[in-house]
């Protein structure tokens, strides 16, 4: 299968790469900026473009891997008329390809994505298509890529998309936090490996609700009140410590008032 990136950044670097390694060719690469197309060009053994008009109509594929506010801007630049199009977005509708195909789809990995990341098939990733051909090409071309492949709509990829930030974004701006605290603290980071491997672990098996502990969970005020006092130096942690123990105490002890719920 010859397939065409329209992008050249993280995802288009990482399905590239992905494409070579299960045996098809990479026709060409397109950025806006020639040098960006021709570095990930080269390691693809493809063509750089920089230019819409430049774009063959000859690949089996074509995949919009840029970022969400460009995606309109591609799809008004270009036509492929019985090409199956893709863009990589969980945030984007997929009626945003429209006007490019009658054949058009999303194709977006749950997975944080850099030019460096290890292929692996061991990845969930979800997929809608316009119709019936379309999800269906798209499930086929995409098996062997993926571990688990799920469909899903437009509203359901914007909610799936909404719970990434919460299960991958927000916990991982958690961690940099701490590593922070432990920087400026000189605490080694790495002492909390264990227990964040073994918290990622457990919830693979386990309602999150039976693995809650902490002073929130217990309702212990003396020791919330202690570790707020140690964050006074640091009062942006200071304000999400409140907020996330304010949300562990309302989840755990709902049966108190609001007051006595409340930092």
């Amino acid at each position: 299968m010859r397939v065409t990136l329209i992008g050249s950044g993280n995802m288009a670097t990482y399905l590239g790469k992905q494409f070579m390694q299960n045996g098809h060719t990479i026709a060409q690469v397109f950025s806006r900026q020639l040098l960006h197309a021709s570095q990930l060009a080269q390691l693809l053994q493809a063509e750089p473009i920089n230019s819409f008009g430049l774009i063959h109509q000859e690949a089996d594929l074509y995949i919009v891997a840029v970022k969400d506010a460009a995606i309109a801007d591609i799809a008004n630049a270009i036509s492929l008329p019985q090409k199956l199009v893709l863009h990589t977005s969980g945030a984007v509708s997929k009626n945003i390809l429209n006007t490019i195909s009658n054949c058009y789809g999303v194709y977006w990995p749950l997975k944080m994505i850099r030019k460096n990341t290890e292929i692996s098939t061991d990845l969930t990733a979800v997929m809608d298509g316009n119709n019936t051909d379309a999800l269906q090409q798209i499930k086929q071309i995409f098996t062997p890529f993926s571990a688990m492949l799920i469909t899903a709509d437009d509203a359901m990829r914007a909610k799936m998309h909404l719970l990434a930030s919460f299960t991958a974004n927000f916990s991982n701006h958690l961690y940099k936090l701490a590593a922070d605290f432990c920087a400026a603290e000189q605490i080694p980071f790495n002492s909390f490996y264990p227990i964040i491997q073994e918290t990622a672990i457990a919830i693979q098996t386990k309602e999150p609700s039976l693995l809650q502990a902490g002073a929130a969970f217990r309702a212990d005020a003396s020791t919330i009140h202690q570790h707020l006092e140690l964050l006074q130096n640091h009062p942006s942690m200071q304000e999400l410590y409140k907020a996330i123990s304010n949300s562990i105490l309302s989840t755990y002890h709902h049966s108190k008032t609001n007051t006595e719920c409340r930092l």
